[in-house]
């Protein structure tokens, strides 16, 4: 999996077929995409169009598991068969390389993880893991005998730092994937009903020390925080709709964090998600199993 991959959240569909197409003729080569995005259809056609080999191009996307609390129904065994297949055809793709349960909001959560385990041996995806997921609900799915998840994409940044939960994933050897990295900028999320106003007031001291390292080292603050994400071990997303910003995003790999830096940033942990705060849900929360 390349570590860095450009994300299509919040992207209406046109907005994610010209920036997919921009970002991999830039040089990405991990798309990342879901179901509840509502705009594969983008996502496929600007991978179609970027003209990039398939055997160059990670895919990840994610199935949106449905949830009692949100009023969403709940996806069967069959069903979530039948999700991937849909979603593929969206995508025009033959098979994704990482598919993931999007948050454990459902009760049938390990059924739909047997339904992957089975997309797999199906070859629909290279590989299977989750998404929101802590040390209770991974190990739910290890007690119960079922294949170990590849992959957990969390939220991750460093008022967000998922202390334990890194350690776990890391003894455990499941990659840890970084999103929302950039949820601590003024900039995150500004145009209306993105909810980047939520928590304005918890971010300022970080906002603070991330402008005088990023200035210190001649980067820029989202550029720094990428690469926080990267020097702990995490694969990072990215997501712009500029050419420029894309170019500027992937370009993480000439420049090095000081530790003494990276232990500033470090101790900016509040333990506190911001991604699903607009919505006051917490997607690691999990209904009992059914």
């Amino acid at each position: 999996m390349p570590l860095v991959g450009f994300g299509t959240f919040q992207l209406s569909i046109d907005q994610a077929e010209y920036g997919v197409k921009e970002a991999l003729k830039t040089g990405f080569r991990h798309i990342d995409s879901a179901e509840a995005y509502n705009n594969e259809e983008g996502t496929g056609k600007g991978i179609k169009a970027a003209g990039v080999s398939r055997d160059d191009i990670f895919v990840t996307t994610k199935l949106f598991p449905g949830s009692k609390q949100f009023g969403i129904p709940e996806k069967n065994f069959k069903q979530t068969i039948e999700t991937l297949k849909n979603q593929l055809k969206q995508l025009q793709l033959d098979y994704v390389d990482l598919y993931l349960i999007h948050a454990p909001l459902s009760e049938l959560r390990l059924e739909q993880w047997e339904a992957f385990v089975e997309l797999k041996k199906l070859g629909f995806t290279k590989h299977i893991g989750v998404s929101n997921y802590n040390r209770e609900r991974i190990k739910e799915i290890l007690d119960a005998d079922l294949a170990k998840p590849e992959a957990n994409q969390v939220e991750f940044h460093p008022i967000c730092a998922q202390v334990d939960l890194t350690r776990y994933l890391k003894e455990n050897s499941i990659a840890p994937i970084a999103y929302s990295s950039l949820a601590p900028l003024s900039t995150w999320r500004v145009e209306e009903g993105q909810g980047g106003d939520v928590l304005a007031e918890i971010k300022e001291e970080c906002q603070l020390v991330t402008n005088e390292i990023a200035t210190k080292l001649k980067v820029s603050e989202a550029r720094l925080l990428l690469r926080w994400g990267l020097q702990h071990g995490y694969g990072v997303l990215t997501k712009s709709s500029k050419p420029e910003r894309i170019r500027e995003n992937l370009n993480l790999f000439d420049f090095e964090i000081p530790e003494k830096d990276m232990e500033r940033l470090n101790q900016l942990d509040q333990n506190q998600a911001i991604a699903w705060a607009a919505n006051s849900v917490n997607p690691m929360e999990a209904p009992p199993l059914k």
